[in-house]
């Protein structure tokens, strides 16, 4: 355990002084820049850091609520082409025939399988007005 707590102190400092010793190589280039090609060096990575976000929220709203819908009216804004659509299923209501197997088999079968039936949807959500919905 003691071995293992110096290895995670001992990447810590080595993180802490990779960055500290990035930092400073950047802030040597910056300062040996004339001010135009600082200020078109900086404009640049500003911009490479927001597409990298954008690409970033990209992905994790594909993953969190599907993929865009280009056709697809949002009900709620009128808004076209911002909809982003994925199959879900959710419970709905009691099976009869779930209900039926705990009743003959003494309860038994509940506990493997529930007694909801599960029923598959589209999960909709609006990137305008956030609105989510399923149809």
């Amino acid at each position: 355990m003691l071995v293992l707590i110096v290895v995670i102190l001992a990447l810590i400092v080595v993180a802490v002084w990779a960055t500290s010793r990035a930092q400073k190589l950047e802030a040597a280039k910056l300062a040996a820049m004339l001010p135009e090609e600082r200020e078109k060096y900086l404009a640049q990575k500003r911009r490479e850091e927001e597409n990298a976000r954008v690409a970033s929220r990209e992905r994790s709203d594909r993953w969190t609520y599907g993929d865009l819908n280009p056709v697809m009216v949002c009900p709620h804004c009128q808004t076209k082409g911002s909809i982003r659509t994925k199959s879900v299923e959710r419970k709905k209501g009691i099976s009869g025939g779930k209900a039926t197997a705990a009743v003959l088999t003494g309860g038994i079968s509940v506990l493997a399988t529930g007694l909801s039936r599960k029923e598959e949807l589209t999960q909709a959500r609006c990137g305008n007005c956030k609105n989510i919905w399923a149809f």
